[in-house]
């Protein structure tokens, strides 16, 4: 985290080198309101080669006169006064345009909120409003909303991000403007809708923006997530961790759409999940060694808050722990002792006798001891011969 004083010098020296400087964007707003940022945005009207020149500074988006100076735990960010041409992708400008003053500038930005610069001796210049919409709690586009949203679709989502972090009501034209707009969404890389619909979630005023998302239809947008929205927002008194989020969601969905761009690790959990509650039934112990604890535990807790089951995590982990066993390895009874017993050839057998017996152990039919497991499998080899 970082303050506003963090960077002082940065303007300082700007300034001292006959440059015009100020804080703009989100960590004026975070001054105002008293929090701390996780980045900071100067603008100036210095080009970025001359930037570089004073300050250890790496260029991170030459194209639209960015550089950077990394610091432990945040980054300070320096961009050249500019407005934008025109938006080919609904996302990037096709160029941008140098101008010469801060109040050009800041008319290109997002939301009001984000409006406002800040000089040297922390003086804030506001030319957008964004003062009064932060002390009124609003989140209002900067300008004619529709162009802003179709500058860059992104910001359909950014606004409902700044919402579930800082609990403002989204104005009426804007909010009117991102239902209007939301198939715009559609162009933008999924990787992206994936990462801001993850920040929207990790933040405490959730269900808020979720009720933004099901009322203004953006969420039809969203793969696979629209049922669960209304669903979440019709029932839910306190904010869902990410992992419940979807495995909720897809479970009403029925699948894990193939769109969002989830690790592998994470789309083989919500497949399994949505597999698992969709059944509808208690879990068994041979679901607790074919899905492991994690996501058994996960199932039920979405079980539990559609409504299907009573929530078992401490069951679930103690009849875990007390499972006879966890794999196959644990059999008291080994493959090898397997191709001992029965003079065959190694082959798909061993490993289906090898299923038989655990789920006979985990069922309690069989005792997982070698005396036990081995006179199963010379019965079964017996009435076999006969």
């Amino acid at each position: 985290m970082a303050t506003i004083k963090d960077a002082l010098y940065v303007l300082r020296t700007l300034k001292k080198n006959k440059y015009e400087a100020y804080f703009v964007g989100g960590c004026v707003r975070d001054y105002l309101m008293r929090k701390d940022s996780n980045d900071i945005d100067i603008t100036t009207n210095a080009n970025p080669y001359d930037v570089m020149k004073l300050f250890k500074a790496k260029p991170t988006g030459l194209q639209y006169g960015t550089v950077s100076i990394p610091k432990e735990g945040y980054s300070i960010e320096i961009t050249t006064y500019r407005k934008d041409g025109v938006y080919l992708d609904n996302r990037h400008p096709e160029e941008v345009i140098p101008v010469v003053t801060v109040e050009e500038d800041v008319q290109r930005r997002d939301f009001t909120i984000n409006g406002l610069v800040m000089n040297d001796v922390l003086q804030i210049s506001d030319f957008v409003g964004g003062k009064d919409d932060i002390k009124n709690k609003i989140i209002r586009a900067i300008g004619n909303p529709d162009e802003r949203f179709k500058e860059d679709a992104l910001r359909i989502l950014r606004a409902v991000y700044f919402q579930s972090k800082l609990g403002f009501q989204i104005e009426k034209d804007t909010r009117q403007s991102m239902a209007d707009n939301r198939l715009l969404l559609n162009n933008i890389a999924k990787e992206r809708i994936l990462n801001e619909t993850l920040k929207v979630l990790r933040e405490p005023h959730q269900l808020k923006a979720l009720k933004t998302l099901d009322t203004t239809l953006i969420s039809e947008v969203l793969p696979g997530l629209s049922k669960g929205i209304k669903y979440i927002v019709d029932t839910q008194k306190d904010p869902l961790f990410i992992d419940s989020f979807f495995s909720l969601c897809f479970s009403l969905n029925g699948s894990v759409p193939s769109e969002w761009k989830f690790s592998n690790i994470a789309r083989n959990k919500y497949e399994k999940v949505v597999e698992l509650v969709n059944q509808k039934r208690e879990l068994t112990n041979l679901d607790l060694y074919t899905y492991g604890l994690e996501i058994s535990i996960l199932s039920n807790k979405v079980s539990f808050l559609l409504g299907y089951s009573a929530f078992q995590k401490s069951s679930l982990e103690k009849r875990f722990e007390t499972l006879p066993v966890k794999s196959a390895m644990d059999l008291k009874l080994r493959a090898s002792d397997l191709l001992n017993l029965i003079p065959k050839k190694q082959g798909a057998w061993v490993q289906k006798y090898l299923d038989e017996m655990v789920l006979l152990v985990l069922e309690e039919k069989l005792d997982n001891t070698y005396d036990a497991l081995k006179a199963y499998v010379l019965k079964k080899e017996a009435s076999h011969e006969k």
